[in-house]
């Protein structure tokens, strides 16, 4: 049935207004479906959701005067009952008489009329976020409705500002840097305008640029040029925001291997038209070298593989960006556990784990259904496979050294150094990265949003290789020169005895373990570990504040995937008053601190296996005393499968009547 037939048999759908939509911001909209010539009996029903992994607030119909508030108008005799999926989907059914041909049916996202805020939108950028809406004429055979409406989420207001450079240069060669100015979470703010100053130290640099409606937050500076050996920085103002470049080494010869940033766990998108968005966004806007879009296997379909692949070719340009071919391997955890599978080819066959969300069961006989197939169909290729702990972590009592070079220690999910512990405890000669594993279409620069199951800011991982192709940075990866940021881009360089990052060799000499380290913020920590003995700590220069005092918390509630915690603390201080608080990893707003007195303040926060905390400004020479309290909870539920482990993922489930 072509499009014009849908349409005119089973109606249209328009949503207003249509204006770009600030993320995170409350608003309100209705979508208005208008019924075609079926119409709809008794019975039928009107689905209306979203593709995307979206963030958005669940609309509530008990609270008019409260935020995310309801309404469906309708003609009365039809008596439309609404029911609320889940923050992405509702779903309408004609209870009484049946709707004719032209009636129409509207819901309202966050009705004010009874004094609420409106609904909240999701946290993300999107080009397009799309109302889809399938119809149910009451004979129980479902169309969906062509071009379905969208809106466009776009960043908000300017909140800090972030500069992205090479990490290594060539003396006296031309590099560029980009300068982003980004909102609350994460978003490149699109409305930022006016002249930035940059202060290149020993850069060759434009001393000014300015932001237009054209860049959309994101600029580009070309032609920037250093002639002294060195590690440099670069850092920009506006008179409100500044901020400091990574750092950038320069060599006075081409070095051997130059250092490339990337996400080779990017994550998905539920729609694969988006595909190319995710990595345009991964070049352009994260400024990373290379991105994996890596989706689930079980609901991969042959059309969305050929598209991806496509994509991936189009993107894919050695020099300038790598897009690396694959797919996630996502069987539960009792079967291997979720892993990464990236080719060094294009247009490769996939081998599933299972067609679960698939209804095209034609290649079904191609499945592996356990790692360990896997692993036997895989070996002897090219293939590079990966573990991580995502939506059902890896089980690394399976690993194929040959096949599986790398384990994925921090993403979106989290930070999991139990993981990185387990290879080591099982002797296995692994290198480590970061990724993002994202649902967001923003790789390599995802920040979490309210969803309390991605709890951490994306991780990078950081590859030494002679050049920026598909088949250099699998080789990298291959051959362990690799290491794991949680996203800053830290210089790092290890050496022995002339062997680099993640070569394996012997030698009677006692080893001479070089390293070189240039950070985004003051070092605390650099130390040496044999496997889990830490056998040396370099130490850090600078004397103590005795003025400041640090509270760190950390840890995840489980070794299993959606293992976040929530802190929730208060402290009192006697002796001296609180001066100034600043905050340690609250990667999201949704963590805070609030009530700050002279005496006293309160923060929320959520985390996942890495370092959060507040540092309190406390001048003056007297003695203080403070009282702290901290209470924790667990974020778990039948949502993410019994803690991760095991299916299915049931929804709650909202009803109410529309009279």
């Amino acid at each position: 049935m072509s499009d014009a037939e849908v349409k005119k048999l089973y109606g249209s759908a328009t949503v207003s207004p249509s204006e770009d939509v600030v993320a995170g911001s409350y608003g309100t909209w209705t979508l208005t479906y208008t019924a075609g010539e079926k119409g709809i009996a008794r019975g039928g029903t009107i689905r209306i959701y979203t593709d995307a992994d979206s963030d958005r607030a669940t609309p509530q119909m008990d609270d008019l005067a409260g935020a995310d508030y309801l309404t469906v108008d309708a003609p009365r005799e039809a008596r439309v009952g609404a029911l609320v999926q889940s923050m992405m989907s509702i779903s309408l059914t004609v209870n009484g008489r049946a709707l004719a041909e032209g009636e129409q049916v509207s819901v309202t996202y966050g009705d004010t009329t009874g004094g609420g805020p409106g609904f909240r939108s999701q946290t993300f950028a999107e080009a397009q976020h799309f109302f889809w809406v399938a119809v149910d004429a009451g004979d129980g055979e479902a169309a969906i409705l062509p071009h379905p409406p969208s809106l466009r989420i776009v960043g908000g207001e300017a909140v800090k500002l972030v500069i992205n450079a090479p990490s290594i240069v060539e003396s006296g060669k031309p590099f560029r840097i980009q300068v982003k100015a980004e909102d609350a979470w994460g978003n490149p703010a699109v409305a930022y305008r006016g002249d930035v100053t940059i202060n290149g130290n020993d850069v060759r640099v434009p001393q000014t640029m300015s932001f237009g409606d054209a860049d959309e937050g994101v600029r580009w500076v070309d032609e920037c040029v250093v002639e002294r050996g060195g590690v440099h920085r670069i850092s920009v103002d506006d008179g409100t925001l500044v901020a400091q470049s990574n750092p950038i080494a320069c060599r006075n010869a081409a070095p051997q291997f130059a250092l490339y940033w990337g996400d080779s766990h990017g994550g998905q998108v539920a729609m694969a038209e988006k595909i190319p968005d995710f990595f345009r966004y991964a070049r352009d806007v994260a400024a990373i070298h290379f991105a994996g879009y890596q989706r689930n296997d079980h609901v991969l379909s042959k059309s969305d593989w050929v598209l991806q692949q496509e994509t991936e070719r189009a993107y894919n340009q050695p020099g300038q960006f790598v897009a690396l071919p694959g797919f996630e391997w996502s069987a539960q955890t009792t079967r291997g556990g979720h892993h990464n599978v990236y080719f060094r080819r294009h247009d490769q066959p996939i081998r599933r784990s299972g067609h679960e969300g698939l209804d095209d069961k034609s290649d079904e006989d191609t499945d592996l259904r356990h790692i360990t197939e896997v692993y036997e169909a895989y070996r002897g290729t090219d293939t590079v496979i990966t573990a991580h702990v995502g939506g059902e972590h890896s089980d690394l009592q399976y690993h194929d050294p040959y096949l599986e070079p790398a384990v994925e220690v921090t993403s979106d999910h989290g930070t999991f150094e139990w993981i990185l512990q387990e290879t080591l405890e099982r002797d296995y000669r692994m290198g480590f990265f970061g990724g993002s594993d994202s649902h967001n279409g923003r790789p390599g620069g995802d920040t979490p949003g309210f969803q309390h199951r991605r709890y951490a800011k994306a991780g990078l991982a950081a590859v030494y290789a002679p050049e920026l192709t598909i088949e250099s940075v699998l080789d990298a990866y291959k051959a362990r020169r690799i290491y794991a940021t949680t996203g800053a881009r830290i210089l790092l360089h290890t050496a022995c005895e002339d062997h680099l990052m993640g070569e394996e060799f012997t030698t009677r000499n006692t080893p001479q373990i070089s390293a070189f380290v240039a950070g985004t913020a003051p070092y605390e920590s650099v130390e040496l570990y044999r496997g889990l003995e830490r056998i040396y700590s370099h130490p850090i220069e600078g004397e103590k504040d005795r003025t400041r005092v640090r509270i760190l918390w950390e840890g995840a509630s489980r070794k299993s995937s959606y293992s976040g915690v929530i802190w929730e603390g208060s402290l009192r201080v006697s002796g001296r008053a609180i001066n100034g608080v600043e905050q340690i990893r609250f990667d999201s707003p949704r963590s805070r601190v609030f009530d700050v007195t002279d005496e006293g303040l309160r923060w929320y926060s959520v985390a996942c296996g890495y370092r959060s905390g507040i540092i309190l400004d406390l001048p003056g020479d007297g003695d203080v005393d403070i009282e702290c309290v901290v209470n924790t909870s667990v974020i778990t539920g039948p949502l993410f499968g019994d803690q991760g482990i095991k299916p299915p993922r049931r929804k709650g489930w909202i009803s109410r009547w529309i009279k």
